[in-house]
C-alpha cells in the first residue's frame, strides 16, 4: 500500500505521554473535586477517539499515586513515578485494556477472562490505611464481558479505600448502564485548531513543514491522536485513492474501491476502514448541502466530488451512511470477507459512464 504521507513515529503511548493539550478545564474540574475532599472513586472519561482520554487518564493516575493533585514528578518524564508507569511496573497501577486476536486487526478486541477475574480480586484486597490504588480500563466498554461487568460493579458499589477507578471509555452507549452511572463522566472536547496544531508541533515536528500538514490538521478534526495516527498510517493517501477510484464511475473502480478498503481493514480494521468511507461520504454529503470542503485532502478531491455528487442525490449518499455502521458490525460480528461485504455497498455508488462535473450547491 502506497504511502504517499508518512510521519517519521506514530502517536506517543499515552502512559509514556507528559504533553496535555487544551484539557486544561477537565483537569482543572478533578483537582478542585480532590482539593474539597468530595473526589470520586470512579471517573469516566469520553470523548472522540484520538483526542487525549488515555494520556488525561495516566496523568490522573499518577497524581493520585503522588498524593497530590498538583505534583510536578507528574509530568517529568525522568522521575521515577513516571518511568514506573510507562514501563507498567508500577505495582499499585493494575491496567486493563482489551487486546486484538493477533490474527486480523478488524475483530473484536478481546481481555482474556482469567486476567479480568485476577486483577478485579487483588483490587477487592483492602490495602494498608491510606494506601493508593488506580485501576485503569481502557476501551472498557469492549474490555469487559458480563462475568468482568459484574466483578466490576461489585467493586465500584463496595470500593476498598484508597482506590481510584478511571474508565477510559470510546462508545459510552456501549457501557452497561448499571457501570456508568456509578462513574462521574468528564468529557474532553475536541481541540481548538490552534491547540491542535501546539499539540502537532510538539509531539510530530516533522510535520509542521509538510505541505499536506493543513489537510492533516482539517482531518484530524481538533483531535491530535488521530492526527498523528494518520501521518503515520498513511491515511490522506488511501482517502485519495478510494476517491479516485470511485469517481471513475464505472465497475473497476467499484472493485477497486472495494480492494483498498479490504486492504486498509486488514492494516486498521474494520472500524478503520469504515471510518476511511465515512470520511468519504459525509465529505460528498456536504458538497452536495452546497459547503464546499475549506482545505481539499488531495490536489484532484474537488473534481472527484463532483463527478460522484452529479450521479448521486443528498438523501442516497445519507442512507449509505447509514448502511455503512451496520456493515461494519455484520463484518466483525459474522467474520465476513471485507471486500465482498463491501462490493454491494459500493455499487450504489456507481452511475452515468461520463459524468459532468457538478459544483458544490447546484
Amino acid at each position: 500500500m502506497s504511502r504517499a504521507f508518512t510521519a517519521r513515529s506514530g502517536p506517543l503511548d499515552p502512559a509514556a505521554n507528559p504533553h496535555l493539550f487544551g484539557h486544561d478545564p477537565a483537569l482543572e474540574r478533578w483537582r478542585r473535586a480532590w482539593r474539597s475532599g468530595r473526589l470520586a472513586h470512579a471517573w469516566m472519561l469520553t470523548g472522540p477517539k484520538g483526542v487525549g482520554k488515555a494520556t488525561l487518564a495516566y496523568r490522573l493516575a499518577r497524581l493520585w499515586l503522588l498524593g497530590d493533585p498538583e505534583h510536578p514528578s507528574a509530568i517529568d518524564p525522568q522521575a521515577p513515578i513516571f518511568r514506573q508507569v510507562a514501563s507498567g511496573a508500577h505495582p499499585d497501577l493494575h491496567r486493563l485494556a482489551p487486546r486484538h486476536s493477533g490474527l486480523v486487526r478488524g475483530r473484536r478486541p478481546e481481555l482474556p477472562v482469567e486476567e479480568v477475574r485476577e486483577t478485579l480480586a487483588l483490587l477487592q484486597q483492602t490495602g494498608l490505611s491510606g494506601h493508593r490504588r488506580v485501576c485503569l480500563i481502557e476501551d472498557a466498554e469492549l474490555a469487559l464481558n458480563e462475568e468482568g461487568e459484574n466483578a466490576l460493579l461489585k467493586l465500584l458499589e463496595e470500593p476498598p479505600p484508597g482506590l481510584l477507578f478511571i474508565l477510559v471509555v470510546q462508545r459510552p452507549g456501549l457501557l452497561p448502564p448499571t457501570i456508568a452511572s456509578r462513574c462521574v463522566p468528564l468529557r474532553l472536547l475536541p481541540l481548538s485548531e490552534a491547540d491542535l496544531r501546539r499539540a502537532i508541533a510538539v509531539l510530530a515536528p516533522e510535520l509542521e513543514a509538510h505541505p499536506l500538514v493543513e489537510a492533516l490538521v482539517a482531518c484530524a478534526e481538533g483531535c491530535p491522536g488521530r492526527a498523528l495516527a494518520r501521518a503515520h498510517n498513511g491515511w490522506l493517501d488511501a482517502y485519495g485513492r478510494l476517491l479516485a477510484a470511485l469517481a471513475q464511475g464505472d465497475l473497476p473502480g467499484r472493485l477497486e474501491a472495494a480492494q483498498i478498503l479490504a486492504e486498509w481493514t486488514q492494516e486498521e480494521g474494520v472500524a478503520g476502514a469504515v471510518e476511511l468511507m465515512g470520511a468519504l461520504l459525509r465529505r460528498l454529503a456536504h458538497w452536495l448541502a452546497g459547503r464546499e470542503p475549506r482545505v481539499a485532502f488531495s490536489e484532484e478531491e474537488r473534481g472527484q466530488l463532483s463527478a460522484l455528487a452529479c450521479r448521486l442525490e443528498l438523501d442516497h449518499v445519507l442512507a449509505l451512511w447509514e448502511k455503512l455502521g451496520a456493515l461494519a458490525a455484520g463484518v466483525e460480528a459474522l467474520n465476513l470477507d471485507p471486500f465482498q461485504a463491501f462490493v454491494p455497498l459500493l455499487r450504489s455508488l456507481g452511475g452515468a459512464a461520463a459524468p459532468q462535473p457538478v459544483r458544490a450547491g447546484t
